[in-house]
């Protein structure tokens, strides 16, 4: 359970707080943050207090911030990747940002603590392969989608060829239903 803090400014209400943290994060001096929270919030604060306040809970609001907007740029990085092929890479996408979180933590990877980790719950261990092993096996899949919709692409266009500009024939749709396992 996380402690909740209880100094001055972290008794003020959300908006205010929030306003703070936006004023420490720009810089503002401390006399113009003091001189808002008595006129917004009518609470007599002195340095002190926002000196608490700047190392405890605005730096908390700062790591929130961040893990705000790292979960942002990795949607929008996924819309776009939706966005630039209509949709047909969703799959895709999900991989990307999948392989992309387990790179961020290799990165920070430390084999000791790893060792430390699976001495205490050995289990995990097969919690990460397991991961891993799906992960490939995705990647394995969309492969074969994409090579699916390549031949079946291939096919129509075969098939448009082949009969002129009149459209398909009756053995032309069967073969395709056929081809695509669509009956």
């Amino acid at each position: 359970m996380i402690n909740r803090r209880t100094g001055k400014i972290a008794r003020l209400s959300f908006d205010v707080r929030t306003q703070v943290n936006h004023l420490l994060r720009d810089g503002a001096p401390y006399a113009a943050i003091i001189q808002f929270i008595f006129t917004t919030a009518n609470v007599e604060v002195n340095e002190q207090n926002l000196t608490n306040w700047k190392d405890g809970g605005h730096q908390d609001w700062l790591k929130e911030q961040e893990r705000l907007e790292d979960m942002q740029a990795k949607r929008e990085f996924a819309f776009q990747i939706v966005k630039e092929n209509d949709g047909s890479k969703l799959h895709e996408a999900n991989l990307h940002l999948a392989a992309s979180q387990i790179y961020e933590v290799l990165t920070d990877f430390d084999p000791r603590r790893l060792k430390d980790l699976l001495d205490k719950s050995p289990e995990n261990y097969a919690h990460v392969v397991n991961a891993l092993g799906k992960l490939s096996k995705s990647n394995i899949e969309v492969q074969k989608y994409k090579d699916a919709v390549n031949a079946a692409l291939k096919i129509c266009a075969d098939a448009k060829k082949a009969e002129g500009t009149g459209g398909l024939s009756a053995d032309t749709i069967e073969r395709i239903e056929k081809e695509l396992k669509l009956l």
